[in-house]
């Protein structure tokens, strides 16, 4: 489902302002989305940069100066999906992470992204070149990766959808980060409905399936799930609010309408932090902005989402 750029129109959607704002504060800050420029490094990041192949895939494998495996053989690996290879280590290395980085920028539309992995052991051989890498360059012979986070952007969350379709990945998947990254069709129609975000488009049940699963496992504190989401609309497929208000609801989770200037996201004059919505470990954080730019804006402070889980 390829993101529809030449239908993003100057509309806000509906919904977002229905509820007196509150100003509670909570444990986790989101992240400021202010306007960040990008380029590309001029010198080579510090690390090596590994293109490995897999029939008719290719993804990098980057290591971090400095990265090591523990004696247990135990590896922490971050997976992520869509955009430029050296913006995904930019991110890597702004969160001051050691640890092995794969990076899969496969193309343009979600299902570029969902075709390969409905091959349900694509991504265990992933891993075991990612690791046969890590053991040529001196990791034990009990190198194995332990445990993955994931992060997407735009597209990318086909792959993820995929993988989560799989108890196996499921198991060893313990946090997810989604920039402006879920879509789905519709199943019966674009009529709107009354959800815990005001009237959004109910988005394709079987679609939301493999979300709702983890994200209940995120509420109940065995994982950690982000979803930040935009205004951008698409009206031929339901966007990530839409898809938002639909994991809201399945969840049972509260949501916090944030007041104008009350705390540092919601200052941004672009894109201000809206609403929030959190139960657990399973989180759901809505901004302003419906242009190509707020969309973009989401993916450069992927570093800054994963900085605030980890304060």
């Amino acid at each position: 489902m390829k993101f529809l750029w030449t239908f993003i129109l100057p509309l806000v959607l509906t919904g977002c302002m229905t509820t007196q704002p509150t100003t509670r504060p909570r444990a986790i800050a989101p992240p400021v989305m202010f306007k960040r420029t990008i380029a590309p490094p001029k010198i080579p990041p510090p690390g090596e940069s590994i293109v490995l192949h897999d029939g008719d895939t290719a993804f990098t494998l980057f290591l971090p100066m400095g990265w090591t495996v523990p004696a247990t053989g135990d590896v922490r690996l971050t997976v992520h999906f869509h955009g430029a290879i050296w913006f995904a280590i930019q991110e890597h290395l702004r969160e001051d992470l050691k640890t092995p980085l794969i990076v899969a920028f496969l193309g343009e539309g979600s299902s570029v992204y969902a075709k390969p992995f409905q091959d349900r052991q694509r991504f265990n051989r992933w891993m075991r070149l990612a690791v046969q890498a890590l053991q040529a360059r001196g990791a034990p012979p009990n190198t194995h990766v332990s445990s993955v986070d994931i992060s997407s952007f735009s597209a990318g969350y086909g792959a993820v959808r995929e993988l989560l379709k799989s108890p196996e990945y499921t198991r060893i998947i313990h946090r997810i980060v989604l920039s402006d990254s879920m879509y789905a069709s519709f199943e019966n129609g674009t009529n709107l409905v009354n959800t815990p975000l005001g009237p959004h488009r109910l988005p394709a049940p079987s679609q939301m399936e493999p979300w709702i699963a983890f994200a209940n496992a995120a509420a109940r504190g065995e994982k950690t799930f982000v979803l930040t989401c935009s205004e951008v609309p698409t009206p031929a497929y339901a966007s990530s609010t839409d898809c938002a208000a639909a994991l809201i609801e399945a969840e049972h989770a509260p949501v916090q309408w944030i007041a104008p200037g009350s705390n540092p996201a919601a200052s941004d004059p672009n894109f201000p932090l809206k609403f929030r919505s959190d139960l657990g470990n399973f989180h759901v954080w809505g901004y302003g902005g419906i242009d190509a730019q707020a969309h973009m804006t989401q993916v450069r402070h992927l570093a800054d989402v994963w900085m605030a889980l980890s304060k």
